[in-house]
């Protein structure tokens, strides 16, 4: 349940059961950009036409960590099939569940090494101009990095004046249902950014992406804590199995 505390600047605690709808957006495919880019880079592994376009960047991924092109395509379908999609492969391959852990250690730390990289790269280009203005790209960012998390995480995303990204920070952590979460901390940080507004970002492991009354009350204590300072919440993004909720389009904030 919820800990009210003065002015907005104690911890406030939440948990994910559902209350209000509004706002759905989907994310477009995270690595799009990636393949298409490795695909012409790296066409050692010409797909089929049957053949989908993850199992065909897996593959060329494998390829060049076992070099042997058939086994990489038999085991880019085994490990498809068995985590689902491509980023939940390169997910579990950071964590090691699953089968990955048998994998050799190449292979774990190439898939690894590439996550990040999209995830820097993806950062990057986010910073080129006003996020707010790319809902399709952000929103696919966020469920590739917090749409399989176990935990509730929170995240918040320090933008300049130009609304463009300074800084994508986790700044609380907690279990399956239930994040601390401390408006001063992350005030104080924008502060020391020199951050002029800041998207919160937080998932429901559940998978329902729905804002809780917790979810309303925390971010309502958090935008008090914030105006203080001068500083503007821009929105709050709920990250869901396959969805992202902006509570600022479903008139929430």
């Amino acid at each position: 349940m919820a800990e009210r505390t003065p002015e907005g600047w104690g911890m406030v605690s939440k948990s994910s059961t559902p209350s209000v709808r509004h706002g759905m957006a989907d994310g477009s495919v995270f690595f799009a950009h990636a393949r298409d880019g490795m695909a012409r880079a790296m066409p050692l592994l010409a797909p089929e036409p049957r053949v989908a376009e993850e199992q065909h960047c897996l593959a060329t991924l494998l390829a060049i960590a076992r070099c042997n092109p058939a086994e990489a395509r038999a085991l880019a379908a085994t490990l498809l099939a068995e985590y689902g999609t491509l980023a939940a492969v390169l997910r579990a391959a950071e964590q090691q569940e699953g089968s990955i852990r048998t994998q050799p250690e190449a292979v774990r730390v190439l898939l690894v090494v590439v996550r990040e990289s999209a995830f820097r790269w993806q950062r990057a280009r986010l910073g080129q101009g006003n996020i707010l203005r790319q809902r399709p790209a952000l929103n696919a960012y966020l469920l590739a990095l917090l749409a399989r998390e176990k935990t509730e995480q929170m995240r918040v995303l320090f933008l300049d004046a130009a609304l463009r990204l300074m800084a994508d920070e986790v700044l609380g952590r907690g279990t399956v249902d239930h994040a601390p979460v401390y408006p001063r901390e992350i005030v104080r940080r924008a502060l020391a950014l020199g951050a002029r507004s800041f998207v919160l970002v937080h998932n429901h492991p559940s998978g329902d992406a729905t804002p809780s009354t917790e979810d309303l009350y925390m971010t309502q204590q958090i935008i008090a804590a914030a105006q203080i300072v001068g500083v503007q919440v821009a929105d709050h993004l709920i990250v869901g199995k396959t969805q992202v909720l902006s509570m600022k389009e479903g008139g929430l904030l």
